[in-house]
């Protein structure tokens, strides 16, 4: 049972007296709010500095004649219409205070808003960096808040404070019409100006590219929710199998009453409903009525906006009264203001209006410290996480100066205590950085603290950034001199509020102790207790996965029953040569095959098994569901049965479920076959196949959409697959790819997720010990939300990049979050990533290959090209990037060569292949591209209509799009040749999988697109005089039954200008976004009639095979080196 329980006789008290205010407010001729329980605002006398006879009598003319120019009357709230009001006052203002002040709203029931924003540390908590959830002691705030680190589940947790920002003041939050957050990420899209951004589409970290639907109107009702999940602030990556959305009505919930009933009091339910009830003028409503998320998030909004402050000295200088400023205070006003050419610093070029900010974003170079936000490297980007604009990049928005005086430390990442010195380092960053102490020892919070070894290069990126180039000319850029500052810091702290410098009036905006609804208020030093029992809730369904982190298994065995094989079943019926019954026209064409009698599509070209979501899937009203659904969709190819023709396996979404496609063989098409020996429904991303119990049957992968499940199926006797596993998984899974980490030879497993949640359960990184079972390891492994960004992650890619033997990972992933893991042994990585060279905004789909014939795997990876040169909503523009691999003697070195190659402009790309298509000894690159597609049928609502036309508005760009192929010139460089090559039909295409589907010696291209199904494209090069192949096929040896990581390399003269080229592939299970190829490597090699072919298996142990005829299909087995090949040293 929680603690600092109260008696509830105040409690009705305090209702019995909101109840009368809302008469009174409704008319009964009470006058008004400011009528009943205390009603007028006690505001303290002012206390004005005593005059200073020195001041120069032009001086204050001076100042008279900016305030005229410059329209200021001191007063930003009046035109707002916005006023002060205690929650005495107003009963809604009341509720509002009652939630601020609860720690009912908190995961852990250890923090409430208040805990790091408090009316007496300036509407902030005084510390540089704030102490959320596992403090110490719940009940304390301010500087004596600490971490409690043993109960602090952040996986990039380092004992030191766990917010990632300074607590911004809540005092005049209601002021900003704009944006909220340091950051702006919850932000007014629309170009009008409206006070706090009432009745305005409003974009979230939530919302994606559309706006917040709920019925909350104005920046603070929108922003007021999401504290609530962030998981260092007030979750404590708690209730992990809820979603944001699910989580937040389940905080509502326990306001009612219904869950987590032992956390209250026996009348809390009755309390809240009472507040409620009052606040909303709904005496007699039920609990579910009117305790709802978006009347919690009113009644936040308006106890955050009923602190307006702004009764300063300055308001009252600029109303008359020329002795409210002394003469320090107005030289310091005439810096302040005037330009620098007449002497001044220009402040007032950021720093504009009655409200002292033109809430612009502006990277001005202050240090970085902390765990960073968002990304694993642990800066901050700032602003460049909403808009991708590289001015944007660490900007951060102006803030108000009012009440600077007291909202103390200063900056992002409050990395100042005091005003004079945040003063004096903002108006020369560039010199000031080079003296400022990284040891922290002169931040309160930090004495006696470790300091962030990160930090000095985090701050030099920061000034090293074009951003900040922009930003320093609008600064002074030189020394300020002792009284410069002085005058200046005396004039700002004539911009604080009299109210908020004294205890008794900015107490008006706490609760009494008696108030407490339900027995988990805030009561500084008292209550909660400083060890709360924890909520737990019992999981809902057995088929849902666990609810807390703690209860997820370490270990998930893999059942399997099927009896193991000598060999993989289709390789007995292999031939080495081409199909005869292959008919191409040797022509750079592809063809598309889209006839009824290929057996994908009907008699009038509609796919037999089209792709598509129901309405409940899409789920409209709530936005946060449409993107994951939107990218859902993928192709595989692979060998489904016992013959040698590469199936397909097709992630159909609800409209037609999992689909497998049975090869007839030939250039006869595809059957669709029953596969599974139960139904898993339809809301999977895609699929992946990899054998991970070494017994030559694969094992298939769905990945989860909405489902919090991921299964695993294994092939039986019957040729079937039945399910060995399932994968409890809290978020969607997207890339799937496979390697053997740690030298065992099972195939480890990364899983890629692209979703907000809780990251400790949706592990990426899976070990397989000895087939068995999976573990998940993050943690260990180096990739744990600490080592790398694990929100935005898509296409992982596996392969040993730098050649020293050990798997490292290139993970293409949104949001600027790509990232280079170097493998260091033991299955173990480490963050190399070099963010001047790895620039892709958005990682999608990716791809490895040696496209340039040196011997080792480049990277590429696709992401957006905006054709108008502006981006819509939060994406890049600059498109996708190809990646040199220029590594040297075990370091892991890439290039950025995208414009030597000429590979950007993809459009919006996703699924991307590696393969040489016109078999000329090159590799080329094909990818699919297109977004923002929504099915009219998903939705008849007017709201739902109105989503569909809001993508449409903000994509159109993006529609009807052809695929890109990129076909290589050999000189490094590539031409796109889509249309050249007969790609004519637009797809809004996802996956991809590129294969031989007919054994003719060239490469074909299967694609989802979203819109429709597959799409099939067959190649007609062919395999004639100039366009000739080998196909290579590896088995070795269980566990490593597909001979993951080995190399191959063929040497040919290929003909032409080129002559000879050595081309090498990998061996490798990797995806290329919700898909993935077959285990089969394909080298063109133009016109050469033999090759020399060197194996490297992953034993160390290496094979020749010399003057090899091409235009052949060649299986190689571990266990059985042929004559025609010699063991190589």
């Amino acid at each position: 049972m929680a603690t600092g329980m109260h008696s509830s006789q105040g409690f009705r008290l305090l209702v019995m007296v909101l109840l009368g205010v809302t008469v009174a407010a409704c008319g009964g001729g009470g006058g008004g709010s400011s009528g009943g329980g205390g009603g007028s605002v006690q505001t303290p006398t002012p206390v004005d500095p005593d005059p200073d006879t020195s001041s120069p009598p032009d001086l204050d003319e001076w100042l008279r004649q900016v305030i005229v120019d410059r329209g200021l009357t001191g007063d930003p709230a009046t035109p707002r219409q916005r006023q002060q009001k205690t929650p005495a006052q107003d009963p809604l203002i009341k509720l509002g205070q009652l939630l601020f002040f609860s720690h009912t709203l908190s995961g852990d029931l250890t923090a409430s808003c208040a805990s790091c924003h408090m009316p007496d540390f300036g509407g902030s908590d005084a510390l540089s960096l704030g102490v959320g959830v596992s403090p110490l002691d719940a009940s304390q705030v301010g500087p004596p808040r600490r971490l409690n680190s043993l109960n602090d589940q952040d996986p990039a947790a380092d004992g030191k404070p766990n917010m990632h920002r300074n607590s911004q003041t809540v005092f005049n939050a209601s002021l900003y019409d704009r944006s909220l957050s340091y950051d702006g990420r919850v932000f007014v899209l629309d170009k009008e100006v409206r006070a706090g951004g009432k009745g305005q589409s409003i974009r979230t970290p939530e919302t994606g590219n559309l706006f917040d639907v709920s019925a909350a109107d104005g920046l603070l009702e929108v922003f007021s929710k999401f504290p609530l999940t962030n998981h260092n602030e007030m979750r404590a990556y708690l209730f992990s199998s809820l979603s944001e959305e699910q989580y937040r009505e389940h905080l509502v919930a326990r306001l009612r009453g219904e869950v987590d009933t032992d956390f209250l009091l026996p009348q809390g339910r009755d309390n809240w409903l009472a507040l409620f009830r009052a606040a909303f003028q709904q005496p007699d409503a039920d609990a579910v009525d009117v305790i709802t998320l978006v009347n919690v998030q009113r009644a936040l909004a308006a106890y955050m906006g009923s602190m307006i402050f702004i009764e300063s000295p300055w308001k009252r200088y600029i109303e008359g009264n020329d002795s409210a400023l002394n003469a320090t205070a107005k030289k310091g006003a005439r810096l302040f203001f005037a330009p620098r050419e007449e002497g001044g610093l220009d402040c007032v070029a950021c720093h504009s209006g009655d409200f002292f900010t033109n809430e612009k974003f502006y990277n001005v170079g202050f240090p970085q410290i902390g765990r960073g936000f968002m990304r694993a490297e642990k800066d901050d980007i700032g602003r460049w996480n909403s808009t991708r604009v590289e001015q944007d990049r660490y900007a951060f928005r102006v803030p108000s100066l009012l009440n600077v005086q007291v909202t103390m430390p200063y900056g992002h990442a409050g990395t100042f205590d005091d005003l004079s010195e945040v003063i004096r380092y903002h108006a020369n960053p560039r010199q000031a950085l080079s003296g400022f102490d990284f040891s922290l020892q002169q931040i309160s919070q930090f004495l006696g603290m470790a300091s962030y070894d990160y930090a000095p290069g985090h701050s030099a990126a920061v000034q090293a950034a074009s951003s900040f180039a922009l930003a320093e000319a609008l600064l002074p850029n030189r020394e300020l001199t002792n009284s410069e500052v002085n005058a200046l810091t005396v004039f700002l702290r004539t911009l604080t509020d009299d109210c908020v410098k004294n205890h008794t009036c900015r107490n008006q905006w706490r609760p009494e102790a008696g108030e407490d609804p339900d027995g988990n208020m805030l009561v500084v030093g008292e209550n909660p207790p400083a060890d709360p029992t924890l909520p737990v809730e019992p999981d809902p369904d057995p088929e849902d996965p666990p609810v807390e982190p703690g209860d997820y298994p370490k270990t998930v065995t893999l059942n399997f029953t099927a009896p193991g094989l000598d060999t993989f079943a289709e390789l007995a019926s292999c031939s080495e040569a081409p199909s005869m019954v292959a008919v191409n026209s040797g022509l750079s064409v592809f063809v598309p095959r889209h006839l009824f009698s290929f057996g994908l599509y009907d008699l009038i070209g509609r796919p037999l098994h089209p792709h598509g979501f129901d309405a409940g899937t899409w789920n409209l009203d709530s936005v946060v569901s449409i993107e994951p659904t939107m990218i859902a969709g993928g192709v595989s190819a692979a060998y489904l049965d016992d013959d040698c023709w590469l199936d397909l396996v097709y992630a159909g979404g609800d409209t037609s479920g999992m689909v497998f496609y049975r090869n007839r063989g030939g250039q006869l098409g595809f059957d669709a076959v029953d596969l599974l020996t139960d139904d898993p429904g339809g809301k999977f991303t895609g699929s992946a196949m990899i054998d991970l119990n070494g017994d030559y049957r694969r094992e298939m992968l769905l990945g989860n959409l909405q489902q919090k499940k991921l299964p695993i199926y294994s092939s039986n006797e019957d040729g079937d697959y039945y399910p060995v596993a399932t994968l409890s998984m809290s978020r969607n899974t997207y890339g799937m790819s496979f390697a053997d980490a740690n030298h065992d030879g099972y195939p480890e497993m990364f899983l890629a997720h692209w979703s907000p949640g809780n990251v400790l359960t949706a592990p990426v990184f899976w070990v397989n010990n000895g087939g068995a079972e999976v573990e998940h390891n993050d943690v260990a492994a180096g990739l744990s939300n600490n080592d790398l960004s694990q929100t935005w992650n898509f296409s992982p890619q596996f392969a040993d990049i730098n050649a020293d033997g050990e798997l490292d990972l290139l993970l293409g992933a949104d949001f600027g979050t790509s990232v280079v893991m170097k493998g260091k042994g033991e299955g173990t990585f480490e963050n190399i990533t070099d963010r001047t060279i790895i620039t892709d905004e958005n990682g999608m789909g990716s791809a490895l290959g040696d496209y340039d014939n040196d011997g080792d795997l480049d990277w590429f990876v696709t992401s957006i090209f905006d054709p108008s040169g502006e981006a819509e909503a939060n994406w890049g523009i600059t498109g996708n990037r190809l990646y040199r691999n220029n590594s040297v003697q075990g370091d892991l070195i890439l290039e950025n060569v995208t414009d030597i190659a000429g590979v950007a402009d993809g459009n919006w790309g996703w699924g991307a292949c590696f393969a040489d298509f016109n078999n000329d000894g090159f590799l080329d690159l094909f990818h699919v591209n297109g977004f923002g597609a929504i099915p009219e049928s998903t939705s008849s609502s007017e709201f739902g209509q109105g989503m569909i036309e809001q993508y449409k508005t903000i994509t159109q760009e993006y529609f009807d799009s052809l695929p890109r192929l990129f076909i290589n010139q050999g000189d490094g460089s590539f031409t796109e040749e889509a249309v050249m090559w007969g790609i004519l039909l637009p797809s809004e295409g996802r996956g991809i999988t590129c294969l031989d589907h007919d054994r003719d010696g060239d490469i074909d291209v299967a694609l989802l697109d979203h819109s429709n199904g597959l799409q099939f494209f067959s190649n007609q090069v062919g395999h004639g005089f100039d366009r000739r192949f080998l196909s290579v096929r590896l088995v070795g040896e269980s566990p490593n039954t597909e001979a993951i990581g080995a190399r191959v390399q063929v040497t040919a003269n290929v003909g032409g200008e080129f002559g000879m080229q050595t081309q090498t592939r990998f061996a490798m299970a990797n995806t290329n976004f919700n898909g993935q190829n077959p285990p089969d490597m394909h080298f063109g090699l133009g016109s050469a009639m033999s090759a020399d072919l060197t194996v490297s298996w992953p034993s160390g142990e290496r094979w020749a095979c010399d003057d090899i005829d091409t235009n052949r299909f060649l299986i190689f087995d571990q266990r059985s080196r042929p004559a025609s090949c010699t063991a190589a040293p």
